[in-house]
């Protein structure tokens, strides 16, 4: 197996000083993704290749994406040979192999006359590696004790150099993740009418595992977490979930957020929802695109708008029941705890608006919060721009209704406009606008998917995702410290590759034609 770091040393005559450089560059990192396929332990390993304004010391003539290679984890960017601490900790170690600088274009050419060096070069390491295994045992105690208090890096420390800050300056403080591949609907928006291919059980996070990133996650500056699917009420094992990041949330953040929320179709939330609130949930976003029973069933594919409706009055009892306010903020004046996610059609549901609106005033006395949804392009939804209905159609809509509202000051990092009703200012109502108006600049999300892949944008292609599971079930390392590190610096890595907007794909209509990202269910929302 061809040895990376070693590899690009040669073909562009750089010392592994230059390479340093190189892979520490904010915007050079390399990745190796791995996904499993069937039952076999056999990877395929996709080369994940961000762009460089800069080569810094390599030869300017050399491609900014050549092909990296193969290996057998992971970790191999990470961990190869006597590269298998930390990166930028350990290049300074190395000895300088000497090449002067030739252009590139001759090497190419050289291939095969090239070979016997770099084996030569490979037997060398590890020879070397050998060595410096068998020193690393006659250490005396007093170096064994430095190394084992060594501090660890801390990321957190240092905004402008967390491992969730991007190239773009936004710091992600939200972390969603997916619970469940699984729904017990059929949502025309999410997936095609048979449903989706699933992965087994036992590709999916664990509660341990999930555990594992939160921590991580929150020590980095995390302060909200919501559950996603799927339908995140299929997982048996929810409730003391919640309750251990609650936990970990209180126990490491000094700010007052701590925010656990899940997004639900509310099915079956009735049965659980006060349980839930008991062990730490702070929030609850309830997924209904119609008030018709008949609609309903035509939407999602199956029966069931009366459950939704009892679980909303339900949930709204469990967080009055808790915090005497189902609203946050001082006495009960801020955003509900409760909110009503309503996707909008075209000749579907968009004569509908203000029926909402009217729903959460008259039934519920304003202590809910209806946020309508711009119809978002996902692989097999079937998204089309003849029934896309935009945020201005939809406020254009409402106030022909007879129903005249206002503008409200929005939070930060808020992914809804908000509005009101004039008279009835505990209604309030929101508009995610992803397509017409995105809030990309201020994105502050980061996700993770039930099968334990790290996705930074809603928008971006599979091939930009990076399985957290594998590394952490395939780590070579027994240090916890050691498996802490190579999750931040993938995950750095990760964030940093984030583009600016709607995945790099610059519209909707051009993410409907990429169709190079998951269907929404398999995503978590």
């Amino acid at each position: 197996m061809v040895l990376l770091l070693a590899t690009r040393c040669v073909q562009r005559r750089t010392t592994p000083h230059a390479y340093q450089k190189l892979i520490t560059s904010s915007n050079s990192y390399r990745l190796i993704a791995s996904s499993h396929h069937n039952s076999s332990d056999k990877y395929t390993e996709t080369s994940l290749l961000s762009q460089s304004s800069s080569m810094h010391n390599c030869n300017e003539t050399a491609p900014s994406s050549t092909l990296i290679g193969q290996f057998s984890s992971p970790l191999s960017l990470f961990r190869k040979q006597q590269f298998s601490t930390a990166v930028a900790r350990d290049y300074d170690s190395l000895e300088d192999v000497g090449y002067e600088q030739q252009p590139i274009s001759k090497l190419i050419h050289k291939n095969n006359d090239r070979m016997p060096r770099l084996q030569a070069l490979r037997e060398q390491l590890r020879d070397e590696k050998r060595q410096q295994q068998q020193h690393h045992q006659q250490q005396s105690s007093d170096m064994q004790v430095a190394e084992s208090t060594k501090p660890m890096i801390d990321y957190s420390t240092d905004m402008d150099n967390s491992i969730l800050t991007d190239t773009h300056g936004r710091h992600h403080n939200y972390l969603r993740i997916s619970l469940s591949e699984r729904c017990n609907l059929r949502c025309q928006y999410c997936m095609p009418p048979e449903g989706v291919p699933l992965s087994p059980t036992s590709n999916l996070l664990t509660n341990n595992e999930i555990m594992r990133l939160v921590t991580l996650f929150v020590k980095n500056g995390v302060d909200k977490v919501r559950l996603t699917g799927g339908e995140p009420l299929l997982r048996k094992d929810l409730v003391p979930l919640v309750h251990s990041i609650s936990e970990e949330l209180k126990k490491s953040n000094a700010t007052s957020s701590n925010l656990v929320g899940i997004t639900t179709n509310g099915i079956s939330l009735s049965r659980h929802v006060h349980d839930l609130v008991d062990a730490g949930l702070t929030g609850v976003n309830i997924s209904l695109d119609t008030l018709s029973s008949d609609r309903f069933q035509e939407i999602t594919r199956r029966k069931g708008l009366d459950k939704v409706m009892r679980a909303i009055g339900d949930s709204i009892s469990a967080f009055q029941n808790r915090y005497g306010h189902v609203r946050t903020g001082p006495n009960g004046t801020g955003g509900s705890r409760v909110k009503i996610n309503c996707v909008v059609m075209k000749n579907f549901n968009d004569d509908e608006l203000v029926d909402f609106v009217n729903m959460a005033t008259d039934t519920f006395g304003g202590d809910v919060d209806i946020r309508f949804i711009e119809w978002m392009p996902f692989n097999d939804n079937a998204w089309s721009r003849s029934r896309f209905v935009s945020y201005q159609d939809m406020v254009d809509k409402i106030t022909k209704g007879g129903l005249p509202i206002e503008r409200i000051i929005d939070g930060p990092n808020d992914t809804t406009k908000w509005w009101q009703v004039p008279q009835k200012d505990s209604t309030r109502i929101g508009f995610i606008t992803s397509m017409s108006e995105h809030f990309c600049s201020t994105c502050n999300r980061l996700r993770i998917t039930a099968d334990g892949k790290i996705k930074t944008c809603l928008f971006g292609s599979n091939e930009k995702e990076v399985s957290l599971k594998d590394i952490m079930r395939q780590s070579s390392s027994d240090d916890p410290r050691q498996q802490e590190d190579d999750l931040s610096r993938v995950i750095h890595a990760a964030v940093q590759r984030k583009t600016f907007a709607l995945g790099g794909h610059g519209s909707a209509d051009n993410i409907a034609k990429a169709a190079d990202n998951r269907p929404m269910t398999l995503i978590g929302g």
